[in-house]
């Protein structure tokens, strides 16, 4: 399965090139392209060396299932010195069986990228101007409740999570084309701070492994431990959070991104005001900023 995989890419690049005489000369010598290698042999699968929405640090949960139909629309910013990022976020969640399952689906539809020579070229990408458009991989996720509002006990929910091979321009290393998943358990508990005004603070944990392939023919997929911790401050009408979290794999090629995120929202009572921003604590070169509407509704 490996050599027909790797005939395979081969093929391809050995019929672009056809169709496309001299078009990527200038990789060639920068790479030094040995004539056989296929040019994804020269890209390095991580955080690191990718667009900002390729591999990003799954959203960090709570323990708790929310009990809203949740349509969520964003527009964000990503940046650092050698890549400018402008983009698209999208999710829909539906709460089923009383809220003890979820199932959320989210992608970004769409990015516009800008990076510089260096980038381009520390990347291996092959678009010349350095710069396009490209749409994201998407995600579907369902979550399980396992424990919920005991006295003496954290809010417990698990998550199965699936990664599908829909992201394009891998060409200029913005989705990996590959699939992945991650399982992840997570913890909180509600501290009473005002029950009459419902002002509350939230302390929560995740944990659980992410898995993604690469096209290392030495390593085909990257294992990674999955981790995360937060503070959720609440009231009638707003959310505050701060979170710290990332993955750690083990192929040492600046695959083991930390994150810090801020989440602001203003509530209302059908649609929220939600702001986003992020942080590149290690092995994510990026900072990112998003704001958008949250559509809600308690399902029947």
């Amino acid at each position: 399965m490996r050599c027909l995989t790797a005939l395979f890419i081969l093929f391809q690049t050995g019929f672009l090139c056809a169709q496309n005489p001299g078009e990527y000369d200038w990789w060639t010598e920068i790479h030094h392209w040995d004539g056989h290698t296929s040019w994804v042999q020269y890209m390095t699968i991580s955080t690191s060396y990718m667009g900002p929405n390729a591999l990003p640090v799954p959203e960090i949960k709570t323990g708790q299932l929310s009990d809203e139909a949740q349509l969520e629309q964003l527009a964000g910013y990503q940046f650092f010195k050698g890549d400018k990022t402008k983009d698209l976020f999208s999710r829909v969640y539906v709460p089923l069986h009383s809220n003890k399952v979820g199932l959320e689906l989210y992608v970004v539809p769409l990015e516009y990228f800008q990076t510089d020579t260096a980038t381009r070229d520390t990347r291996a990408a092959r678009t010349r101007s350095g710069k396009g458009f490209a749409g994201g991989d998407i995600y579907f996720s369902t979550q399980i409740s396992l424990l919920r509002d005991k006295l003496h006990w954290p809010d417990i929910s698990l998550e199965f999570a699936f990664r599908t091979a829909s992201g394009t321009r891998l060409r200029d290393a913005r989705y990996s084309d590959g699939p992945g998943y991650f399982v992840d358990l997570s913890f909180g508990k509600n501290i009473d701070l005002n029950k009459e005004k419902e002002i509350t603070l939230r302390p929560f944990l995740m944990g659980g492994i992410y898995v993604y392939q690469t096209y290392d023919l030495q390593h085909l997929q990257n294992d990674a431990p999955l981790y995360g911790a937060g503070l959720e401050f609440n009231s009638k009408k707003f959310t505050i959070s701060q979170q710290v979290g990332g993955y750690s794999g083990y192929l040492d090629i600046g695959d083991q991104p930390m994150v810090y995120r801020a989440i602001f929202k203003y509530k209302n009572k059908f649609v929220d005001w939600k702001l986003w921003y992020q942080w590149g604590v290690r092995d994510f070169p990026y900072q990112g900023i998003r704001a958008g509407l949250v559509l809600h509704r308690k399902m029947k």
